[in-house]
């Protein structure tokens, strides 16, 4: 049995597959297609797109593939025709990690500090599950549901920096600005994300209908 998804690998997988039924039905669709070569399925994070892709790969990976845990590949896992039982037993959290280390070592590029946030477009992009039940948000910032940044990546202005931020400044608000950089928007990460600008005594102000 596969240990529990931890909510921001669900983010991914829907941001990347439109949810993570989506995911599921790309992956078996995909191994459908692919037949009697069917043997390996790969999830991986590309860079340059900012999300998650996969493929069957008809050759088993290298044996020491995980042991040099490469930034671009996140998951291998044996899956032929018709074993969907394979998706059940996947260590997520193995994968949540690898993930995590994929996007952190993508996106060094375009960490911003809180003062990038002076004259930038700000948008909150803490999942929606937390952006509930959190009090308060930076001055001015306007919150865009990470999970689906196709969607309103496009209405984005493409002559404005735009500054991103989640909780810490980890995967989800770096993998939005990667996202949304490949999509020809000039965004960046605000690095530490709303803890580190709360904790620094920087303003924030209350959602609206909080009291």
């Amino acid at each position: 049995m596969s240990e529990p998804m931890v909510p921001a690998m669900a983010l991914a997988l829907s941001a990347s597959f439109g949810s993570v039924a989506g995911w599921r039905a790309d992956a078996l669709a995909r191994v459908a297609e692919a037949g009697a070569a069917a043997g390996w399925l790969s999830l991986w994070f590309d860079p340059a797109q900012g999300r998650l892709q996969q493929q069957v790969l008809a050759a088993a990976p290298a044996a020491d593939a995980d042991a040099d845990a490469d930034a671009d590949a996140l998951l291998v896992l044996p899956l032929a025709p018709g074993a969907e039982a394979a998706l059940e037993g996947i260590d997520w959290a193995a994968v949540y990690e690898r993930y995590q280390h994929a996007v952190h070592a993508a996106s060094s590029c375009c960490g911003a500090a809180a003062d990038a946030a002076t004259g930038a477009l700000l948008l909150d992009v803490r999942r929606a599950g937390v952006f509930a039940q959190a009090p308060s948000m930076l001055p001015g910032a306007r919150w865009h549901d990470p999970a689906d940044v196709d969607r309103w990546a496009a209405a984005l202005p493409r002559d404005t920096p735009v500054l991103v931020y989640c909780v810490y400044g980890h995967e989800v608000g770096r993998a939005t600005a990667l996202r949304l950089r490949a999509a020809g928007v000039n965004a960046r990460y605000l690095s530490g994300g709303f803890h580190d600008w709360q904790a620094a005594g920087r303003p924030v102000v209350a959602k609206e209908g909080t009291p």
